[in-house]
């Protein structure tokens, strides 16, 4: 996700950004900071406190280097799944909760992480569009097409990115000139789905079921298939019940279902403690509560 504990890291790079001299030198230092930031994984850290604490630091740290390197591909990556996970986490969801608390209180957390949805987004997009320059130029047929039109080592950056893009503009529909780039949205979704259709364990199959939902004309039953299909390939993660749970069964006012589709998660998270299932256990268990209010 986004924070770095390991000194030497730290250390290194400090010591590459006040040592620099020849430009070569320059670049194969920065770019070896990169790596080292870009492999920075907090999964397994179970403090949620602790990472709010300390992932901002280390986002502004990794931005400060992406903006020298933009072409760094992995560091990308970092840097919008960071902004875009910390804007969901901590922002998205505490604005859900306090809403019923401070309507006031809710939007300014929402303002906010629309604008950490954006600087993703353009981080990510940057870097996909240095690679491929005439990605999102394409006729919509191309993308729409079983041809591969990323390496499938790029997917990660173009979930990333969509994942941002969507986010932002799902935070600012009061906004025509954010919700019109929804169309780019779904072409790049296409795009990666090609690419890599079960990437991270039934994200993308996730992320095609919301934006099936989202998109005019949307039809429900594709949306459930791309769901299931998150489910099956979704290994020890509980984010696709949810994730079906709070766009199909929310949609289609099925409460057994959605009151199912929770319960599921949170009995299969029991038995694990990495923070990603804390979190979304954590939601399950407040969207029951919430039960009445959504149906």
């Amino acid at each position: 996700m986004m924070i770095s504990t390991r000194k030497l890291s730290l250390f290194f790079i400090c010591f590459a950004f006040s040592c620099l001299s020849a430009c070569s030198v320059q670049n194969q230092l920065l770019r070896s900071a990169g790596d080292v930031l870009a492999l920075e994984n907090q999964s397994a850290e179970e403090d949620l406190d602790l990472l709010l604490h300390s992932s901002a630091y280390h986002l502004k740290l990794s931005e400060t280097l992406l903006v020298k390197m933009p072409d760094h591909i992995k560091l990308a990556e970092s840097v919008t799944r960071g902004f875009t996970q910390y804007a969901f986490v901590f922002l998205m969801d505490e604005a859900d909760r306090k809403e019923s608390e401070s309507i006031a209180l809710a939007s300014q957390l929402r303002q906010r992480a629309a604008k950490m949805l954006m600087r993703a987004k353009l981080h990510g997009l940057k870097a996909l569009e240095l690679k491929y320059p005439q990605l999102l130029s394409l006729q919509t047929s191309q993308a729409t097409s079983s041809k591969k039109l990323i390496a499938i080592e790029d997917s990660g950056l173009a979930y990333w990115t969509l994942t941002s893009w969507a986010g932002a503009i799902s935070l600012s529909k009061d906004n025509p000139d954010v919700v019109a780039d929804l169309p780019l949205v779904l072409q790049l979704a296409q795009i990666t789905w090609n690419a890599n259709p079960q990437f991270d364990n039934g994200s993308m199959a996730s992320m095609m079921g919301t934006l099936e939902l989202a998109r005019p004309g949307g039809n429900i039953d594709l949306a459930e298939k791309y769901f299931n299909d998150a489910i099956a390939w979704r290994g020890n993660q509980i984010g696709p019940f949810i994730s079906k749970a709070e766009n199909w069964a929310f949609a289609k006012q099925d409460k057994a279902a959605f009151t199912d589709l929770l319960n599921q998660a949170i009995h299969s998270g029991k038995s694990q403690n990495d923070l990603v299932t804390q979190v979304m256990r954590r939601r399950a268990e407040w969207l029951l509560t919430k039960i009445d209010d959504l149906f």
